[in-house]
């Protein structure tokens, strides 16, 4: 596409630079596809900014389909080749995996888009695959990232894939997130995440991430 790759865009960005309506943007158009491809029974099992191409007009396409595969034929991790940098920690072991292994990746990807950063950079491929299998480690969050988001993408890279959203959850938290800020711009600022002390409910405190925008869906259904 003419605007070249996600990563070529960010590379180009001062760090922690890109607004957060573009982060929203670009993190939607981004979950909507891969919702789109888990419906077809799709695993990518390669999601990472080189692989997110953009419109002149920034919009999303999820390209490189080279190592994807139909869920009902993959599954087991052995022998395979990825980036080890957006590769999940149950792929680095060569354990079965899931379309929850893409989640995670998404996470990274996300994490890219706020802080225009590449991640695990201070560390080769091997390495930082090596921290992520052994050490759970993870790229940090900066200060500056909004809470509501580091909320999206802890979520989305935990160690436990049966811990991570389906991708139709982020769409959905992705759009709360974007009414809520269209309809108040220090939404992010006054953001406060829901509990997580029962993280078995994990998906249903992801979707209370904004209460405040259903809340505004009832009051403008009732005066419509």
């Amino acid at each position: 596409m003419a605007g070249g790759s996600l990563r070529k865009y960010l590379h180009q960005q001062e760090p922690h630079s890109v607004p957060i309506e573009l982060v929203l943007k670009l993190a939607l158009d981004i979950a909507r596809g891969m919702s789109y491809l888990h419906s077809q029974g799709i695993l990518h099992r390669d999601l990472k900014s080189e692989n997110v191409l953009l419109g002149e007009d920034m919009s999303v396409k999820v390209a490189d389909f080279g190592i994807s595969c139909l869920e009902s034929q993959c599954g087991s991790g052995k022998g395979f080749t990825g980036t080890y940098r957006w590769m999940a920690p149950e792929m680095i072991k060569e354990k079965t995996h899931t379309r929850k292994v893409d989640v995670y990746s998404f996470g990274i990807v996300l994490w890219e888009i706020l802080t225009a950063l590449v991640p695990f950079s201070e560390m080769t491929p091997e390495q930082a695959a090596i921290a992520v299998a052994l050490k759970n480690a993870r790229p940090p969050l900066p200060a500056s990232c909004p809470v509501a988001m580091s909320h999206l993408i802890s979520q989305c890279w935990a160690t436990n894939p049966e811990r991570r959203p389906q991708f139709d959850d982020i769409v959905t938290v992705l759009e709360g997130y974007k009414e809520a800020l269209d309809n108040d711009p220090s939404f992010f600022l006054s953001y406060i995440p829901p509990p997580t002390h029962h993280q078995h409910q994990h998906q249903q405190s992801l979707l209370r991430c904004f209460p405040r925008v259903k809340s505004m869906r009832r009051s403008a259904s009732l005066k419509a």
